[in-house]
């Protein structure tokens, strides 16, 4: 299944998501991926200033949305947990098999993820803080026209929580699918936040 990679171009290995086609109204653009200019430089990725204990999440990912959560955030009805290339993956779906997965990726956190940022293939975005928490759009290949976002943010400067969003056509969030994957990461580090 197409959903683990976001820093995997860097780090190992993420889940495997897309973003938005048109930025997401307080993003801000990033300059285009291609060959760097002797005036140009490199973003850094920021600290996390609250790091969250999440190791009993991580073998766990499905318990970061409530059943009541899932349905809030897009009408999710089911969850399964899958072995991902580096950790647990948890997909939940609903009916029509649209889906939000989430997966918990450690090592070197969004460092590991900005490293991409010159990718020529993918995409790479910052986006707006996640209650709180530093935040990139990010992925292997731009698949962002086609109802797919995918959103890593920065739990601890070691370790990013991965949320990839994947829309049929005609969900409703196929057309936006990344403001919904930044709903569904609120939901997530709020639970991470609460520790339940």
């Amino acid at each position: 299944m197409k959903l683990i990679v976001i820093a995997g171009v860097a780090a190992s290995a993420l889940l495997a998501l897309a973003a938005c086609s048109t930025p997401v109204s307080s993003q801000t653009p990033l300059p285009s991926s291609g060959p760097s200019s002797p005036t140009s430089s490199k973003l850094t990725a920021p600290q996390v200033p609250n790091p969250l204990d999440v190791s009993k999440f991580e073998q766990d990912p499905c318990s970061v949305l409530s059943q009541t959560q899932a349905s809030q955030v897009a009408n999710l009805t089911t969850s399964r947990k899958t072995d991902g290339n580096v950790a647990p993956i948890c997909v939940w779906s609903d009916s029509d098999q649209n889906r939000v997965t989430f997966g918990f990726v450690p090592g070197d956190g969004l460092s590991s993820v900005y490293k991409s940022q010159d990718s020529q293939s993918g995409y790479f975005q910052v986006a707006p803080e996640v209650a709180g928490y530093p935040a990139v759009f990010s992925g292997p290949h731009d698949d962002r026209n086609d109802g797919r976002c995918q959103i890593g943010v920065g739990v601890r400067d070691n370790e990013v929580i991965t949320i990839s969003a994947t829309f049929r056509n005609p969900s409703p969030y196929y057309a936006d699918p990344c403001s919904l994957a930044v709903k569904a990461a609120e939901a997530a580090v709020t639970t991470l936040k609460g520790g339940a």
